[in-house]
């Protein structure tokens, strides 16, 4: 069965709704990895004054139309750092020829887990070697470090249970959120559930079965991202 990673990585398609109608929260209940990535916010104060869902993936995409019609649909590619999965081979007289996703990519991810310090300029060298990407994601301990286009530096933490399905989607929720005209800024005030849309066997617009909160933390400029994950 190929991994979370595997199947978020290339081009990733997202649909952000309002909810305007409610929508249950359940536990795993052992039924697999049918569902779509999502990722529930819940505003304490900030803005969007209301929840918003943000689905990742085309899995149940008929039953989605329950939630009604997304306020933003987008579709993005994400690919590692490392370039790992990052040559893709075109058709052509030459074989050796091809692209470099990393050259493509809005999101860039480093997946290896690195010491906190210095990550943060490592992601923006990151973002100055590649000018088409808006944002940079490396792995820390306890968490992700986020750097964004228009300079913003947020880091996420959230518990081990929702580690395996956040950290594939996580430069993506970030992408999407300004993709959809939000500000990183208020995300520190947002509740973050993470899990998967399943629909309703009734007439219900469908379930999220929750996985854990991810809380993130805006660094301002010149913080010590290293004393941040400690």
């Amino acid at each position: 069965m190929m991994s979370n990673e595997a199947r978020m990585g290339g081009l990733v398609v997202t649909r952000l709704f309002a909810l305007d109608r409610v929508l249950c929260l359940t536990r795993p209940d052992g039924g697999g990895e049918s569902g779509s990535p999502a990722v529930l916010t819940i505003p304490r104060g900030g803005r969007p004054h209301e929840p918003r869902l943000l689905l990742f993936g085309e899995q149940d995409a008929r039953d989605t139309a329950r939630l009604g019609v997304p306020l933003c649909t987008d579709a993005h590619v994400v690919a590692d750092c490392d370039g790992r999965h990052g040559r893709r081979r075109d058709a052509g007289p030459d074989p050796r020829a091809g692209t470099d996703r990393r050259d493509l990519a809005d999101v860039l991810v480093d997946r290896v887990l690195h010491v906190p310090f210095g990550l943060r300029d490592r992601l923006r060298r990151t973002l100055d070697r590649y000018p088409g990407c808006s944002v940079a994601v490396g792995r820390r301990p306890r968490g992700h470090l986020v750097v964004t286009r228009d300079g913003s530096v947020v880091s996420t933490r959230g518990p081990s249970s929702a580690d395996e399905l956040w950290a594939p989607i996580c430069g993506s929720f970030l992408y999407c959120w300004t993709a959809a005209g939000l500000a990183v800024a208020e995300l520190p005030r947002t509740v973050l559930v993470v899990g998967r849309f399943r629909a309703s066997a009734g007439a219900g617009p469908g379930y999220l079965e929750t996985v854990g909160r991810v809380q993130v933390t805006a660094l301002p400029d010149g913080h010590d991202a290293g004393r941040a994950a400690s």
